[in-house]
C-alpha cells in the first residue's frame, strides 16, 4: 500500500457528483484506531459535515461493497466514494470503546446479520482463505518469529521462546487438520480484525470500523478475535463470553441452527487461525511471553479441533 497522499481531485470530483454539488474541505485531521490501520484523516466539508479519507487496499473497499447489500438492523461504515488505493467514508463521530466496556450488542448482532448473508457465498474481491492462504499466513509468522529470535539472541531465554514457535507454525502450514477444517467449514464474509480497538462508539451507536482485513472464513474467527482476553497479559486468560445474541441472531437468519459440532470445530479452528495471524505483532511487539501463551493456545486448539473432525 502506498504512503503516498491521495489527491483531493480523486475524491472530491466523486463526491461532488453524489452530493451534487461543488464540495469544499476546510480542515484536517489526522485519525487513529479504528480508522488508521492504512492511514487516514477526518476532512471537515464547507457544508458542516465530516467524512474519513483512508487509504487501503482494494480488498476494504470490495468488502465495504458487500456488508452494504445486508439487510437488517446492523451498523455498519458507509463508504461514499472509493479509487485506486483509497475509500471515502462517512465519518462516525465517537470514539475507540472504553477499556472494560462490555462489547455492544450492535455490533454482535451485525456481525451475525453479515455472516448469515454471505454464508457460502463469496464477495467479489476479498480473499478466500483456503490452504494455501494459511501456508502463506505461516511463512510470515515463522518470518517475524525468526527475526524476533535474532533480536533477542543475548536474551536468556528469548531467542528459545521465538525458535520453538517458529518450529510450531513451521508444522502446522501443512497440518492436514487445518486442511480438513477448511473444506469442511462454510465460508461467509469475516471482518478478519474484530479486536475492540476497532470498535467504535457515538451517538448513534457502536460500529465495527477497519474492514480492510476482510476476508472470507468460517465466521467464528470474528468471535473469537471480538471476544479475546486482553492483549496485555496472557493469551491463554479466560476470553469474555459470547452473548447468546450473537448465535440466535444467525440462527434466525440462516433459518436454521447449526450442528453443535460444526460450531465446535468453527471455534476451535478459529482460535489457531486468530492467534497465528497475530503472532507476527507479538513477535514485533509483545515480547517472547505473550509469543509462548498465544502459541500454547494455538497447540490445544488445533488437538481440539483434530479431536472434533475425528468424534
Amino acid at each position: 500500500m502506498s504512503d503516498v497522499p491521495v489527491p483531493d481531485d480523486a475524491w472530491l470530483r466523486p463526491l461532488g457528483k453524489r452530493l451534487r454539488r461543488e464540495v469544499q474541505v476546510v480542515a484536517r485531521e489526522p485519525l487513529s484506531g479504528g480508522y488508521a490501520s492504512g492511514g487516514a484523516e477526518r476532512l471537515e466539508l464547507d457544508d458542516g459535515a465530516s467524512v474519513v479519507l483512508k487509504r487501503t487496499g482494494a480488498g476494504e473497499a470490495a468488502a465495504l461493497r458487500a456488508v452494504a447489500v445486508v439487510n437488517g438492523p446492523v451498523r455498519l461504515p458507509r463508504m461514499l466514494a472509493n479509487g485506486d488505493g483509497w475509500v471515502l467514508l462517512a465519518h462516525e463521530p465517537g470514539a475507540a470503546l472504553a477499556a472494560g466496556a462490555p462489547v455492544p450488542d450492535e455490533v454482535w448482532r451485525t456481525l451475525a446479520l453479515v455472516h448469515a448473508h454471505w454464508r457460502r457465498n463469496r464477495p467479489r474481491g476479498v480473499p478466500v482463505v483456503d490452504p494455501a492462504w494459511w501456508e502463506r499466513l505461516c511463512a510470515t509468522a515463522v518470518t517475524a518469529l525468526r527475526a524476533a529470535g535474532a533480536r533477542t539472541a543475548g536474551e536468556t531465554g528469548a531467542a528459545e521462546a521465538f525458535a520453538s514457535a517458529a518450529s510450531d507454525v513451521e508444522a502446522w502450514a501443512t497440518d492436514p487438520r487445518i486442511g480438513t477444517a477448511l473444506a469442511a467449514l462454510p465460508r461467509t464474509l469475516c471482518h478478519g480484525d474484530a479486536h475492540r480497538g476497532n470498535v467504535h462508539s457515538g451517538p448513534a451507536g457502536a460500529v465495527l470500523l477497519d474492514w480492510g482485513n476482510a476476508r472470507v472464513a468460517p465466521g467464528s474467527l470474528d468471535v473469537v478475535v471480538l471476544s479475546a482476553p486482553s492483549p496485555d497479559g496472557p493469551a491463554d486468560a479466560e476470553p469474555a463470553p459470547v452473548p447468546p445474541l450473537y448465535r440466535e441472531t444467525l440462527h434466525a437468519a440462516l433459518g436454521a441452527e447449526d450442528p453443535p459440532r460444526m460450531i465446535a470445530a468453527e471455534t476451535a479452528w478459529a482460535r489457531v487461525q486468530a492467534h497465528v495471524q497475530y503472532l507476527p505483532f507479538a513477535a514485533d511487539h509483545q515480547g517472547p511471553e505473550r509469543v509462548a501463551s498465544m502459541v500454547r493456545v494455538a497447540r490445544a486448539a488445533l488437538d481440539e479441533l483434530g479431536e472434533t473432525l475425528n468424534g
